[in-house]
């Protein structure tokens, strides 16, 4: 209702409505309308944008947590491998103490 009690503010003061009284407010009125617009308009740019770093944002956890599961299975079939081979080496060492034994 400010743009309307401004109207009737301006009468009041100048004791009559005037033309360019008048056309003053519909200058206010449009150049916020104008304004408003345009807020709108940047606000929806700013949603749509917070979305797609949202979606970015999940799209990455999901990435991240099939890495963590893909490094958690390589350390298991790491470990695995170090173990064998520490078997092997030592099956080889009892082997080699054999061989010396039968020469």
């Amino acid at each position: 209702m400010g743009l309307l009690d401004d109207y009737q503010n301006l009468g009041d003061e100048s004791g009559e409505n005037s033309p360019d009284a008048v056309q003053d407010i519909r200058k206010k009125r449009a150049d916020l309308e104008r304004s408003i617009v345009i807020a709108e308009s940047d606000l929806k740019k700013i949603l749509r944008e917070k979305t797609d770093v949202e979606l970015g944002r999940r799209k990455i956890k999901k990435e991240a947590e099939r890495i963590r599961v893909e490094r958690d299975a390589l350390d298991v079939k790491f470990k695995k491998m170090e173990n064998d081979q520490r078997i092997l080496e030592e099956e080889i060492k009892v082997l080699k103490k054999k061989q010396k034994v039968l020469r």
